[in-house]
């Protein structure tokens, strides 16, 4: 198979793609981490054929090697989608109808296996979105190469299907997988907001669903490209929400920061956002910002404790960073970084403490005394 169209097809899917301002500013992640689409993980597209040998276990080197050929889309011979041998397709009924580009709504038929002869551990039949990250990756690769009314095999190492995790008890960490997948159907949503009321909810709750999903994983990329689509679809304030957790699970502070901005502009006493922002600008280093965020929460809920213990943090932070600036502004001006201590005060001991007020008190007395005589001659 000509691997140009592929590769076509993800230039297609990545033009346009801009550093939004979510990562501008975020120099210790990657920049592509809430692009439209990750493949950061995936080898080099390749325009030249290669064969690549799929070898048995490592212990038993010497036994022979399967030959994997490129082919043209020739049913029942085996595709090397990557040109390495991790991701393979074979035809098995051909389809006739059209490819379904990015975006595109598409009916499939889904079996997962284990192994090529095993037993099948899925099967159903769904819709889903192409190229939004609501199944595994392998679907999203190969779905734009098929054909409605194609029925495949897929062979897919774990990084394009569940990973190191696994899929609870179903599939195991590190485990390559075998699909199944008839495409159905496909149509074009056409604009979201030309959608009827009985789809969009239904759509946007799909993908909210499967955002859940990949969040639960620890997928937190995957995640806010779920909630994001979703909130094309319907609004639902929890969907930020979700969204802004999975960018601070992220530690993507600046995407962070515009996301909960977005909700307060909605909702300007939003408790759970006026903390978080809180804890955003801590994690920036904007201490007077985070202290600001977090004694704006007590003003409004002055029984939040979390925000209590952060004022009181803050407050020494604060005045810890305030100290090493005027250290630093000394130091530049030529000044001991710390201010001459005052002169010290005479010690007094506790006797003499003693007599002073004796001393005091008999004067009072004295003065009374007289002042009693005085009055008593007139």
């Amino acid at each position: 198979m000509n691997l140009l169209c592929l590769k076509s097809y993800f230039a297609e899917k990545m033009s346009g793609v801009s550093n939004i301002d979510m990562m501008e500013g975020e120099t210790e992640f990657p920049e592509d981490i809430l692009d439209d689409d990750d493949y950061s993980e995936m080898p080099e597209l390749t325009e030249s054929p290669k064969k690549t040998g799929v070898s048995e276990a490592k212990d038993t080197p010497n036994e022979a090697k399967e030959e994997i050929h490129e082919t043209s889309g020739i049913v029942g011979e085996w595709e090397d989608i990557l040109g390495s041998g991790r991701l393979r397709k074979k035809i098995l009924i051909e389809g006739t109808g059209d490819k379904p580009d990015k975006s595109i709504r598409v009916r499939i038929h889904l079996k997962e296996f284990l192994y090529e002869d095993g037993d099948c551990i899925k099967d159903e039949e769904l819709e889903m979105n192409v190229g939004e990250f609501e199944l595994v990756q392998a679907l999203d690769l190969i779905l734009p190469l098929m054909r409605v009314g194609e029925t495949c095999r897929i062979e897919s190492e774990s990084a394009f299907c569940y990973g190191e995790q696994g899929d609870g008890d179903r599939v195991p960490g590190n485990h390559k997988l075998y699909l199944e997948v008839e495409l159905i159907s496909a149509r074009d949503l056409g604009p979201i907001r030309d959608l009827p009321d009985p789809d969009r909810p239904v759509i946007g709750n799909e993908k909210r669903l499967r955002g859940n999903y990949w969040f639960n994983r620890g997928d937190y990329s995957q995640a806010i490209q779920c909630y994001r689509k979703a909130a094309e679809f319907l609004y639902d304030e929890n969907l930020d929400d979700q969204e802004l957790e999975a960018q601070m699970k992220l530690k993507a502070w600046d995407s962070a920061l515009v996301t909960v901005n977005q909700v307060l502009r909605i909702e300007v006493r939003n408790e759970k956002a006026i903390f978080r922002k809180g804890k955003i600008h801590k994690a920036l280093g904007n201490v007077k910002e985070s202290l600001a965020m977090m004694e704006k929460v007590l003003r409004i809920y002055p029984h939040n404790r979390l925000a209590q213990v952060e004022v009181k943090e803050l407050t020494k932070k604060l005045k810890e960073t305030t100290l090493k600036e005027q250290r630093m502004a000394r130091k530049m001006l030529g000044l001991p970084e710390d201010p001459p201590p005052p002169p010290p005060q005479p010690l007094i001991t506790k006797n003499e403490q003693i007599i002073r007020a004796t001393l005091g008190a008999i004067v009072a007395l004295t003065i009374a005394i007289l002042v009693r005589e005085i009055s008593k001659l007139f």
